[in-house]
């Protein structure tokens, strides 16, 4: 690779000249996977939106149903990521060189490896029940929405053809069907006054849908000539090898971002999950929204591409990426604790007011989460997944510790503190690779950003007394914009997109 970029052309004229039309096609394919990223991410907004909206009246109506349906989806996310296990990576490298009459076989075997993940998962998630002493009302809703989620993650077998295909439209056109259907069916059961059982089969429509439309689509898309083709072993066993090391990364991110759930539980009870979980959404929702989207779309690909074609620019690249996001997070931080009374009251009963201090403790996970996504895309970049994985593992011990001293101690708050002092550890290892391996950041890279969130933190509290939190917040903000555009921007430059660090 690195002959192949040693005899790229030079600063001649005629290489000038065809260095300009080599970036034409670049920035057209970039602009191509931005259209099709803006159908998937139509998707998930309508996910999104339905998701709270039926989590809102869920909570509204029952408060002991909400805690039991949040822990079931706690419970869920990992099955879906055992089913998942970082199969889609290696199944995109294949769909991607081999041949169109090699499809149904690579199919096959990802799906053969994954329907037995499902049922190994689902008996482990049973155990785990059985062994907790959980009711049986809440057993069934767990497997409920476990094995809706594990049907999900099959079909996404089939989705990651339709991406390979550059088809996004058809998943998002499929996606938006089943979270309409999947909703509809849990607001129509809770409306009727039915058990929770009943509600929990709101993840399993999802997931039947999803997969059944995603295979009518493969099927008439390819016209295989037969459906089913029988796995070899050894393929398989290669595929799975292959697939270990993220499925691994993936696993153990659900289990240290969820565990802290599991001994809320036992401490405060099903109500004290349900009071977490309605602070927690708000907060997750955007790390979900802008790590995934923002970076997974626009940053990670850019990064991919730069590393083997011109790795002086992803240095840059990283370090101006890192401090966007910290000039995004804090506004966000700021509005989560000035309205917090404001967005709880408005959103769920009276009851859930101690919703609104977790609110304040968890808004430091927004730009933990958004730093950490960004050193684990680049480690799986530079190639040191392995390293990561072994992170993740540090990070999972430390995050069982962090619950025994600080849940029983502290219940609710305890619970918060833990999300928080687990992602400050994957941030410290993650950034801490990546600074001493490559160098990427300076010590006064952050002078920007925490100077700008410093002074709008005290115009606040100086018009906050004088003109209450709505006004002075808005004010703020508008300031905080302002500071950004000219005084920021000269220091940061324009916020990384598809054209690299220009």
């Amino acid at each position: 690779m690195e002959k192949e970029l040693a005899g790229r052309p030079g600063s001649s004229g005629t290489d000038a000249t065809l260095t300009k039309e080599e970036k034409k096609p670049k920035e057209t394919f970039a602009k191509r996977i931005l259209t099709r990223f803006a159908h998937l991410l139509s998707a998930q907004i309508v996910d999104g939106t339905c998701q709270t909206l039926f989590y809102i009246y869920l909570a509204r109506v029952d408060s002991e149903m909400y805690g039991q349906v949040m822990y079931a989806i706690a419970a869920a996310s990992f099955l879906f990521r055992v089913v998942q296990y970082g199969l889609y990576y290696t199944l995109v490298r294949y769909l991607g060189r081999e041949k169109e009459d090699k499809i149904p076989a690579i199919i096959s075997q990802v799906l053969t490896i994954r329907v037995g993940l499902l049922f190994a998962g689902t008996v482990v998630v049973w155990c785990i029940t059985w062994f907790r002493d959980l009711s049986p009302t809440l057993t069934s809703v767990v497997l409920l929405v476990g094995v809706g989620h594990a049907m999900e993650a099959l079909a996404e077998t089939y989705f990651a053809y339709l991406r390979v295909k550059g088809l996004q439209r058809i998943e998002a056109r499929i996606r938006i069907a089943a979270i309409i259907l999947a909703y509809g069916w849990g607001v129509s059961a809770v409306a009727l006054g039915l058990s929770c059982i009943f509600v929990g089969f709101f993840r399993l429509i999802s997931g039947a849908v999803c997969l059944s439309l995603g295979f009518r689509y493969y099927v008439s898309i390819t016209r295989p000539s037969t459906v089913f083709v029988p796995p070899r072993r050894k393929a398989m066993w290669e595929m799975f090898r292959y697939s270990s090391v993220f499925a691994l990364i993936e696993i153990l991110g659900v289990v240290y971002n969820k565990t802290n759930i599991l001994f809320m539980e036992s401490a405060t009870g099903i109500t004290g999950v349900a009071y977490y979980s309605a602070a927690n959404s708000l907060v997750e929702g955007i790390c979900i929204l802008t790590s995934e989207q923002l970076l997974g779309g626009v940053a990670f690909p850019v990064l991919s591409g730069l590393w083997w074609t011109s790795r002086s620019e992803v240095g840059p690249l990283v370090r101006r990426t890192a401090q966007w996001l910290l000039v995004v997070a804090f506004p966000i931080m700021h509005f989560f604790y000035v309205e917090s009374d404001f967005l709880i009251g408005l959103i769920y009963p009276a009851e859930y007011k101690d919703s609104v201090w977790m609110l304040r403790y968890l808004i430091w996970t927004i730009p933990l989460s958004f730093q950490n996504n960004l050193f684990s895309y680049v480690m799986m970049v530079v190639g040191a997944a392995k390293v990561l994985l072994v992170f993740a593992v540090i990070t999972t011990a430390l995050n069982l510790l962090y619950n025994l001293l600080l849940v029983n101690s502290f219940g609710l708050a305890g619970g918060c503190l833990v999300l928080v002092l687990t992602k400050l550890t994957t941030v410290i290892l993650t950034f801490g690779y990546i600074q001493l391996t490559f160098g990427f950041s300076k010590a006064l890279d952050l002078a920007v950003p925490l100077l700008l969130s410093a002074g709008s933190l005290l115009f606040f509290s100086a018009l906050q007394p004088l003109l209450g939190n709505h006004a002075a917040g808005t004010l703020t903000f508008a300031l905080y914009v302002l500071a950004v555009w000219k005084v920021g921007l000269p220091f940061l430059g324009r916020f990384p997109g598809q054209e690299g660090t220009r």
